[in-house]
């Protein structure tokens, strides 16, 4: 469930095509496995999104690239869709929810991790 409250529909085994599309160029498929990727941990714990960051930072080719840069880059990312979200009024809500949650779960990620 999403933080309004709106149920998304996940894959079971199809974690990587589902539930969304990211239409364009080729480095769209790479883009589309990341934000389900991320909008499939929605209600995963705190350990299954660091390990989530931690892997896909290692799969990042950014030179000097930490876990914690990374996460503010997927941050970062995420925002970036928003403007990019396309479908009937309540679909976007839906879309602008997920990927505000993803973003929310980063940043607690980010900073859980960070030195008190």
């Amino acid at each position: 469930m999403l933080s309004n409250g709106a149920s998304l529909w996940l894959h079971r085994s199809e974690c990587d095509w589902y539930p969304f599309q990211v239409n364009g160029d080729w480095a769209s498929q790479e883009q589309t496995v990341r934000i389900n990727r991320l909008v499939n941990l929605l209600d995963a714990s705190d350990e299954s999104w660091k390990t989530f960051v931690d892997q896909d930072c290692g799969d990042d080719l950014t030179p000097n690239s930490t876990p914690e840069k990374h996460a503010k880059g997927l941050v970062e990312w995420l925002e970036s869709l928003k403007g990019c979200l396309r479908g009937n009024t309540w679909e976007v809500d839906i879309m602008t929810c997920a990927l505000s949650d993803a973003q929310k779960r980063l940043k607690d990620t980010r900073s859980k991790s960070q030195p008190s």
